[in-house]
């Protein structure tokens, strides 16, 4: 049980407290760190979006708990308004669990043109405010998101360290010793300051109030934009958009060097992000994307409220439109002909079977009705599930499997220079990775050999000490005791006690 560890700070990102807790305890092996707080020596530092929360939550005071983490030290909440449902509903339980499962590729993340920052940035005057009111300085959340160039407090430009928080450099929590050292400040295009603080000030307060709004799924955001155009009278007939009234606004309100600096200046061609933001939603759209789109539609209101409330709206129009799915001689005065013509099809037939059908009057109901139509499908017939086809022939795919493992460790037998045969890299012999750890229970040969086979680590050890045993021998040389061991790849401290007993044989055997 950990008893010391540090509460975060105000806006504090969770990264910023466990490298603080390094320091405090002096600290300098990342595998002994995160072997310490998590029992696992394998974690690569992630400053945006950590995982173990429940685990910190339990080295923390009793007022503290996983959500409030997540909610108040990670940037979570910037995606939060802009997800369905049952994608935060899957980060929360990623950030919380210890299985961290690509969640920035399913958030959207990897995939947007809007990049996350490379390296730690700070404000110079910040840090000295906290340094007279805490005794110390740390990593705040909103300095390291993209759209946040400038500090709203001290109204300078962020500094950007030396230290990664991205990329394949990240191996330690790093806090902010010598960060001031080679640091440079963020150069900014004059006639857009006041632009880079209104969209600063925009992300404090969506990071304040990001919990507030939720949506179920896409289709809520392409009404919630479709309504919001229309209101701005940006629709060239009842359902076509003015794209090249919606570009002129945007680019009027932000100005092009603006957008080009978030990599945002592309709004003419076809598949550009303001034309797709404007269609129907199939992915998510980042923050910045948004909260650029809503301002310049409606500058004279807060762009968050904004979304709230057309989002709102757009939910009572769903609820409205889909209301009507009980059929019955009432409810039938109020159904088109082409609503009820479906409605008994899919009494007698599932929902692919009743579009195989008639595809003109689902693409009639799709175009028309599409809130109603797919409520209504959840009651369609279901069609018995057909029986699985056994593709693949596991027990002769299994034997194959063995012989192939049997010759590979009859080559490594003569071989001391090989790697540990962890059941990992036997498998790799194979070249067959995924489809082996992934089908366990149907090859039961192949998974007894490694388990019997698979080297443990002090068969390992004995085998290095063996493979330094015999160069001794065949160069007729003495190694002390020492370098014996660094020849080996060893150390005291590394030697399991099975190893140990036998350097010790080895020891005796030489003297003698």
């Amino acid at each position: 049980m950990i008893s010391n560890f540090p509460a975060p700070y105000p806006d504090e990102l969770i990264y910023s407290v466990i490298a603080r807790y390094a320091v405090h305890n002096g600290i300098l092996s990342p595998k002994y760190l995160t072997e310490e707080l998590f029992n696992n020596r394998n974690l690569t530092p992630t400053y945006d979006l950590p995982s173990h929360l429940d685990r910190l939550a339990s080295y923390l005071p009793d007022h503290y708990n996983a959500p409030i983490l997540i909610n108040q030290h990670t940037l979570l909440p910037i995606y939060q308004p802009f997800q369905p449902d049952i994608v935060m509903t899957y980060a929360m339980q990623a950030l919380r669990g210890e299985q961290y499962q690509s969640l920035h590729t399913k958030l959207g993340k990897n995939a947007s043109r809007i990049k996350s920052v490379s390296f730690f940035r700070f404000c110079p005057h910040c840090w000295q405010e906290q340094m007279q009111q805490y005794g110390e300085v740390y990593w705040k959340r909103s300095w390291q998101i993209t759209g946040y160039e400038y500090c709203t407090r001290h109204q300078q430009s962020l500094s950007v360290s030396s230290i990664f928080c991205n990329g394949i450099d990240r191996k330690f929590y790093f806090a902010h010793l010598n960060a001031l050292k080679e640091s440079s400040q963020l150069v900014l295009n004059p006639q857009d300051v006041n632009h880079h603080i209104e969209l600063a000030g925009l992300i404090e307060e969506l990071l304040a109030h990001s919990t507030s709004t939720t949506i179920k799924n896409f289709s809520i955001l392409s009404d919630t934009y479709f309504l919001l155009l229309k209101d701005r009278d940006l629709l060239l007939n009842r359902k076509n958009i003015n794209y090249e009234k919606v570009r002129q606004l945007v680019v009027d309100y932000w100005g092009e060097s603006f957008l080009q600096y978030y990599q945002l200046g592309d709004l003419s061609s076809e598949n550009c992000w303001l034309k797709n933001i404007c269609r129907k939603h199939r992915k998510a759209f980042s923050y910045l994307e948004h909260l650029i789109v809503l301002r310049a539609l409606i500058p004279e209101q807060n762009p968050i409220e904004t979304y709230k409330q057309y989002i709102d709206l757009a939910s009572m129009n769903l609820e409205e439109e889909a209301a009507p799915v009980c059929v019955n001689n009432k409810v039938d005065r109020t159904l088109s002909e082409d609503q009820k013509q479906w409605t008994i099809l899919i009494q007698k037939n599932s929902v692919k079977q009743a579009r195989q059908y008639d595809a003109a009057l689902y693409a009639r109901l799709y175009r028309n009705h599409k809130n109603w139509l797919l409520k209504i499908n959840q009651t369609a017939v279901i069609s018995p599930p057909s029986p699985l086809k056994q593709r693949i022939d596991w027990r002769a795919r299994d034997r194959q499997f063995t012989k192939q493992l049997i010759k590979i460790r009859d080559e490594l037998l003569d071989d001391l220079n090989s790697p540990q045969w962890t059941k990992k890299f036997l498998i790799k012999q194979l070249g067959h990775v995924s489809l082996i750890e992934k089908n366990w229970h149907f090859l039961p040969l192949t998974k007894a050999f490694l388990e019997l086979y698979a080297e443990s680590v002090d068969c390992y050890q004995i085998r290095r000490l063996t493979r330094t045993y015999i160069r001794q021998q065949t160069e007729n040389k003495y190694y002390p005791q020492s370098v014996f061991l660094r020849e080996s790849g060893l150390s005291e401290q590394r030697l399991t006690p099975e190893a140990r007993r036998f350097f010790n044989h080895i020891e005796r055997e030489i003297k003698q």
